[in-house]
């Protein structure tokens, strides 16, 4: 895969997890936290999932709706063992991502 195709894809994946995460996030937000401290821990936690997804496509070299599957499921089920997201934040996150593979895919083409 040549340089571009890479940062496209990794641009792509990025902003899939970014937007695919937000419905994540209200489900954060009723934790018992203060408001600031639940700020605080969505940030973390998105930036952190959206590098692993767009780090673990960007090795993957071929870009299939398999692999892409594969990547997300890897990545949220390693924080969701972790504890660091509930399993119903780890289903709504490995659902939202996965509708977003046609995106991705058109932007990896670019």
């Amino acid at each position: 895969m040549d340089k571009n195709k890479k940062s496209y894809l990794k641009g792509a994946a990025t902003g899939v997890a970014l937007g695919a995460l937000a419905g994540a996030i209200a489900g954060i937000l009723f934790a018992p936290k203060s408001g600031k401290e639940t700020r605080g821990d969505i940030a973390k936690t998105l930036h952190e999932i959206k590098d692993k997804v767009a780090d673990q496509l960007d090795k993957a070299g071929d870009f299939t709706k398999e692999k892409y599957s594969e990547v997300i499921e890897s990545v949220v089920s390693n924080y969701e063992k972790a504890k660091r997201i509930t399993t119903k934040q780890a289903a709504e996150i490995k659902k939202d991502l996965a509708s977003g593979y046609e995106k991705v895919k058109k932007s990896a083409k670019r």
